[in-house]
């Protein structure tokens, strides 16, 4: 697993520019409307101001002598002010909906390809449900953060420092109590930020991990069921859930400092401005227009000091899920090897050689020590053995889900590892136990390793694996929608669909990993007349843990604590009178 790594939030921003930057001028404009919208808005409150000193010369003789036609003007100007403000507004954030949008879908792409191109070893150690979250909720987040959260953000910002513009041009010895006041509130927001960022982290890792139970319980709630697990599912839900809940409530307890300890700030402004505010105006240093002006300031900067304060909340949940995103991003991929040998699938022979191979999942437990076998073309080779014995390993290895540590692995004689690693799998047919169909018609999902097959082919492939019988069988037959969930088919017609896929894809090497576990009696007898047919002249792998279905197997390995402990055929191990006739005779029993 890559070593963890660590964000800023000025790396992160710095990153996110760069996805912005295809839009760049759509982003510049929607910033330019938020500042001229916010210096209309600001500008505002100076004029009625103006106006209330404009209306207070004419107040001691009963308005004699007032200007309606200016004091209309004036009115309607300051109308158009907030209009275009507001305005503007809207309009800005339809662009960084738009914009939110395409970046959205940028990186759902990139995180999906990247999800295709990391090892084997990444999708092993990492939760299914967290991976999800983060393409689904950790993007909703990012989308939000971008459409409405960053701006909102933004304007708070430049509200700030317009109004605090507006306020000296009114009364600089005023402005002076804010300017005092002002940094004391951001430097504790400051603080607030740095201490509760682990928590935000730690809260979307949380619902990660939740989404991720979650979808493992809904997805086998027949076998929780039968087991009558609910309590203990209920028990592992609320301590998953309490988990998040602390994360959640640590996040938000010492984050909740900000907005309070704003309006502390705030009104405390409120209060030395009416005291200092009401001296200048009896010394005859500020008009009766110009104090209201600067009260309407002043509420003006308690609207963005408390959305900034819960601004930051937001922000700094949303740096979490675009962090989480970039964790992904960042990982490390499978090597480039497209400078690596071909395969030219006609000329396999099939001819595989494990030479002396040492492997070990994490560095400080070695699995494999020297291990070394050697198949010859269209040999039927069965491995059987305990679990953990090292079974799914040594295919894990023939298929380079996972690089060796030491010694060789030889396919008609050249090293893999000078091998592409695509170009080498395009040579495997590989069958697992647990069969899987997408949501798609019966002949796409038998068409899925090679697409470019015809319909005849696919009917003569399912005719070799007799899964036509049933196909015939369903409403739409060839073109009938299926999906993993689908009820229409049973566990042994899945497979047998998953079947006729590896002989449509026409392998040199086949790899039986249990392909007839989930089978009835009825079908696997089916089945494993149709695999000797499709394993004629093919080298083949079967792992296997019911003996029987390997007995006439070439030769059977037995492996054990990660060595191959006997080889040889069944009769042959049978007489040697060893582990394998140990295992064979109890489950013949």
């Amino acid at each position: 697993m890559a070593k963890k790594r660590k964000y800023s939030y000025s790396h992160l921003f710095k990153r996110l520019g760069g996805y912005l930057r295809k839009d760049k001028s759509k982003f510049i404009l929607a910033i330019f409307l938020l500042i001229v919208g916010n210096f209309a808005l600001s500008i505002a409150p100076k004029l009625v101001g103006n106006v209330v000193d404009y209306l207070s010369k004419y107040v001691s003789n009963g308005y004699v002598g007032l200007d309606v036609n200016y004091l209309a003007l004036y009115l309607l100007g300051i109308a158009a002010l907030y209009v275009f403000g507001n305005g503007a507004t809207i309009v800005a954030n339809r662009f960084t909906l738009i914009i939110s949008r395409k970046v959205s879908k940028v990186l759902r792409n990139r995180l999906y390809s990247k999800l295709n191109r990391v090892p084997i070893n990444y999708l092993d150690t990492h939760p299914s449900g967290d991976i999800m979250a983060r393409l689904t909720n950790d993007l909703i987040t990012f989308e939000t953060f971008i459409s409405s959260d960053l701006t909102d953000f933004i304007v708070q910002i430049l509200l700030l420092i317009l109004v605090f513009i507006m306020m000296i041009l009114v009364n600089p010895y005023l402005t002076i109590i804010y300017a005092v006041l002002l940094p004391i509130a951001f430097l504790i927001t400051a603080l607030l930020t740095k201490k509760t960022k682990k928590q935000f982290k730690m809260q979307q890792s949380s619902v990660g991990e939740l989404n991720g139970f979650m979808g493992d319980i809904f997805s086998n709630h027949t076998l929780i069921k039968s087991y009558n697990m609910e309590e203990q599912s209920i028990e592992t839900f609320d301590s998953i859930n309490q988990k998040f809940h602390k994360a959640y409530v640590k996040a938000k307890f010492v984050s909740g400092f900000i907005l309070p300890i704003s309006l502390i700030i705030n009104n405390l402004g409120y209060i030395g401005l009416t005291i200092i505010g009401s001296t200048f105006i009896i010394n005859g240093q500020l008009t009766i227009g110009g104090f209201l002006a600067f009260l309407l300031y002043g509420q003006m900067l308690n609207a963005p000091l408390s959305k900034f304060a819960s601004s930051m909340n937001q922000v700094q949940s949303d740096l979490a899920s675009l962090e989480r995103i970039f964790e992904i991003i960042d990982e490390e991929e499978e090597s480039d090897e497209s400078h690596l040998a071909t395969v030219d699938l006609n000329e396999v022979k099939g001819e595989i050689e494990f030479q002396n191979v040492e492997f070990g999942y994490v560095p400080e437990k070695q699995l494999f020590f020297d291990v070394s076998l050697k198949s010859e073309p269209g040999m039927v080779m069965a491995i059987v053995g305990p679990s953990g014995a090292g079974k799914t390993t040594l295919i894990n290895l023939l298929m380079r889900f996972y690089d060796i540590d030491g010694g060789k692995i030889l396919l008609d004689g050249k090293d893999i590892n000078e091998i592409n690693r695509n170009e080498l799998r395009n040579a495997f047919g590989m069958v697992l136990q647990d069969s899987w169909v997408f949501d798609g018609t019966v002949a796409e999902n038998i068409a899925y390793g090679k697409q470019d097959a015809t319909m005849d082919e696919i009917i003569e492939v399912s005719k070799l694996i007799g899964c036509d019988s049933f196909i015939d069988t369903l409403p739409e037959g060839y073109n009938t929608i299926i999906s993993e969930e689908n009820s229409q088919l049973s566990v042994g017609e899945k497979q047998l669909l998953v079947l006729a896929r590896t002989v449509l894809s026409n392998p040199k090497i086949l790899i039986l990993d249990e392909a007839t576990s989930n089978m009835d009696t009825r079908t696997e007898n089916m089945v494993t007349k149709a695999m000797e047919n499709m394993m004629e002249g093919k080298t083949t792998f079967i792992i296997a843990h019911r003996l029987f279905t390997i007995k006439n197997a070439d030769k059977i390995i037995f492996m054990k604590d990660g060595d191959i402990k006997e080889v040889g055929s069944h009769e042959e191990l049978l007489k040697l009178d060893g582990l394998y006739a140990e295992m064979y005779r109890k489950a013949s029993s």
